[in-house]
């Protein structure tokens, strides 16, 4: 999830250059075009034509292993594309309309197999379904707001949590299932541009993760009774260094809860993983330049982490598989930082990006 203002925009253009219930002004396009070729046991295909470079791309699945993507395709808009019905069917849920709609979104699918998307634009943050069968949208936030994320439990009640950039606020709020969005709990009094992202646990309580930007530090948030905030990388103090963690994500098992981050230490320049205690982080690689890592875990617990690297245009694979860290890079370019990572319940590896030749859609999926 992203940053904020209008200067976000900027930032991000520098550094970068399913359901059938996704209905109604639908494309298709076949699940079997071009990718960049079979390798190292990757399949890869084509998923949707289009520039979606410069936007967030994100990906979730259900329980049958049917995949949706929420991806922002610049001067169009955010799509919905799955590919539920054997090919890929892609729906534009919300216009740009110049408001830079979409273009830092999160996915989730709930147990029933509705789809839930969170998304910001310069207006506020606002919600997308289609749990009633056709696509409906609501506002959630009136005012500035940038990096979102969303997840649903097992009883299909939805968390969010974004960045509210108008009083400088990382915020959670809570949807029952079938009811309407609850008050905008303030989990931190961050400072500007930070970038947030929650998953949940086996008791359904919320795990989230940002970077508290003004202090340039990676914070961990809990909620069991109340919300437990603690800096696990840097520190809260002048004159705040180093530049620890920034674009966190988070994955949590659901088996044991244990805690998995993901983040970019732009001091030390590389790609970290911590489990959420203080000062635990490991480094999986130095990088050339900014990255985004994403992750997933697999039935047995092990975290699959995925990142490309500005200048390189490679995709980076690390994993504990092994009981140890190893990183490979893929036979797949990127285009610019831009990727999502989900694992289905067969522990097949799913991977949405934007390649570097071009700015397509492609997926790209491993056995393990």
């Amino acid at each position: 999830m992203f940053r904020k203002s209008v200067w976000v925009w900027l930032f991000f253009l520098i550094f970068t250059a399913v359901n059938q219930g996704c209905s109604g002004g639908s494309s298709t396009s076949d699940p079997t075009g071009s990718g960049d070729g079979d390798d190292d046991g990757w399949s890869t295909q084509l998923v949707k034509s289009g520039n979606f470079a410069n936007g967030e791309i994100n990906l979730s699945v259900d329980a049958d292993c049917n995949l949706y993507v929420s991806a922002y395709e610049l001067n169009t808009g955010l799509y919905c594309v799955t590919n539920k019905s054997g090919s890929w069917v892609s729906t534009l849920i919300i216009d740009d309309e110049d408001n830079s709609a979409g273009f830092q979104n999160d996915i989730t699918v709930d147990p029933d197999g509705k789809v839930h998307i969170v998304y910001s634009s310069l207006d506020g943050q606002a919600y997308a379904t289609d749990e009633a069968g056709n696509w409906s949208s609501q506002e959630i936030w009136v005012g500035g707001t940038g990096s979102c994320s969303i997840v649903s439990d097992s009883g299909g009640n939805l968390h969010s949590v974004f960045d509210e950039s108008d009083n400088w606020d990382i915020r959670y709020s809570y949807k029952p299932a079938g009811e309407t969005w609850g008050t905008k709990v303030t989990i931190a009094d961050e400072w500007v541009n930070s970038d947030c992202d929650i998953d949940i646990d086996s008791s359904d309580n919320p795990h989230v993760a940002f970077n508290f930007a003004g202090h340039y530090n990676l914070r961990y948030a809990c909620l069991s009774g109340s919300w437990n905030v603690s800096t696990i990388e840097g520190v809260d103090d002048y004159p705040y260094v180093p530049d620890t963690g920034w674009t966190p994500a988070i994955a949590v098992n659901k088996t044991t809860d244990a805690v998995n981050i993901v983040f970019w230490n732009s001091t030390a320049n590389s790609v970290q993983f911590s489990n959420g205690a203080v000062n635990s982080a490991v480094t999986l690689k130095e990088v050339a330049g900014w990255a985004r890592p994403c992750i997933a875990l697999d039935s047995e617990g092990y975290a699959h982490v995925f990142f490309g690297e500005s200048g390189t245009n490679i995709i980076n694979y690390s994993t504990n598989k092994t009981g140890s860290w190893v990183n490979t890079v893929l036979p797949i370019n990127i285009h610019g930082n831009e990727l999502a990572v989900k694992i289905d319940s067969a522990d097949k590896i799913h991977l949405i990006y934007s390649k570097y030749s071009d700015p397509n859609l492609y997926h790209a999926s491993l056995q393990l």
